[in-house]
């Protein structure tokens, strides 16, 4: 797997960094054999070998610059401090080569107002988007032509994926490790790495599977589902929440979110749970009731599949990790 990093001026390193050991430590998870048949390779690409003037004041040293003729399966664009506009006026070169990179097949993510570089590429034109919050008006009053999803922190359209903030883009990382390396290794890199990322408030990934329209319905289920994690659910009752035939609305679910209602509740579920443990002195039984589930010993079964490892052993973990750097 080949990921280019873009790194252009006032560009946030937080979205390089945090990502690029997500990716590298989930690719060192591989069996060994694995890993020298399909090695992992990442690489800062900027306009020049010398590195840009970013926010932060450091210095990230580039790889290759856009003149060279690489490659990539998948290309992260961080987001920007302050007036995008400037970065895009000074390095148009970027524009060109981000085409070409889509065109040979890679998947590229843009973070916040890095977003603005896919936008001027032409490639979301009559897609969906998001960006940062902040930027809003002034992405829909320049690219009227695309689908501006406020409601969501993560969007993707024929492989382009968009997401709102650094905590968005680090859910689009695991999403994109556990389709590459899979769910174990994602589970893994998460235990981790949790902590470091805050739980967005936002809707989450609605447009897996490229949608272009969002359908608040969806929305709306999503929202009241969250809500009620502790009661005991169906998907008759979340249908009937958002005044919805059963059968068109597991349809529409499935569409929008890429997976069914119950599965969706389950992930969720789980995610409240690593939560609550993560941060929280509640005992298991008391998280178990939290998230729905009367019984302790089912609800450490459904934990255990699917993370590979029970809630005490991941509490235990997490807290060794915070506590013992």
């Amino acid at each position: 797997m080949r990921v280019g990093f873009v790194l252009y001026p006032r560009a946030l390193i937080t979205g390089i960094s945090l990502a690029a050991e997500m990716l590298s430590s989930a690719a060192s998870l591989r069996p060994r054999q694995l890993q020298r048949k399909k090695p992992f390779d990442i690489k800062v690409v900027a306009p020049t070998l010398n590195p840009p003037k970013v926010p932060a004041g450091l210095k990230l040293q580039p790889d290759t610059t856009f003149d060279d003729l690489n490659t990539f399966d998948l290309v992260i664009l961080p987001p920007m401090w302050g007036n995008p506009l400037a970065s895009i006026r000074q390095h148009p070169e970027i524009i060109p080569w981000l085409k070409r990179q889509y065109q040979q097949g890679a998947k590229l993510v843009a973070t916040g107002t890095g977003v603005i570089w896919l936008a001027e590429t032409g490639l979301l034109t009559n897609q969906v988007a998001t960006t940062h919050w902040y930027y809003y008006e002034q992405f829909s009053a320049r690219y009227p032509a695309i689908t501006l999803n406020r409601q969501a922190s993560i969007t993707e359209a024929n492989g382009l994926f968009c997401t709102g903030s650094i905590n968005s883009q680090s859910e689009m990382i695991l999403y994109l490790i556990t389709e590459n390396f899979g769910q174990k290794i994602a589970g893994t890199i998460e235990t981790h790495f949790g902590h470091e990322i805050s739980k967005s408030t936002q809707q989450p990934f609605y447009q897996i599977g490229g949608q272009l329209q969002f359908d608040e319905s969806i929305a709306l289920a999503q929202d009241w589902m969250k809500r009620q994690l502790s009661s005991s659910i169906t998907a008759q009752d979340v249908a009937d929440h958002c005044g919805l035939p059963l059968r068109s609305f597991n349809r529409k679910f499935k569409d929008q979110v890429g997976e069914s209602p119950h599965q969706y509740l389950q992930k969720i579920r789980m995610e409240a749970a690593q939560q609550l443990l993560r941060d929280f002195g509640m005992s298991v039984q008391d998280v178990a009731e939290q998230v729905g589930y009367k019984d302790a010993y089912h609800f450490s079964t459904r934990f255990h599949r699917q993370f590979d490892i029970t809630p005490s052993q991941y509490r235990r973990m997490v807290k060794a990790k915070i506590y013992n750097p």
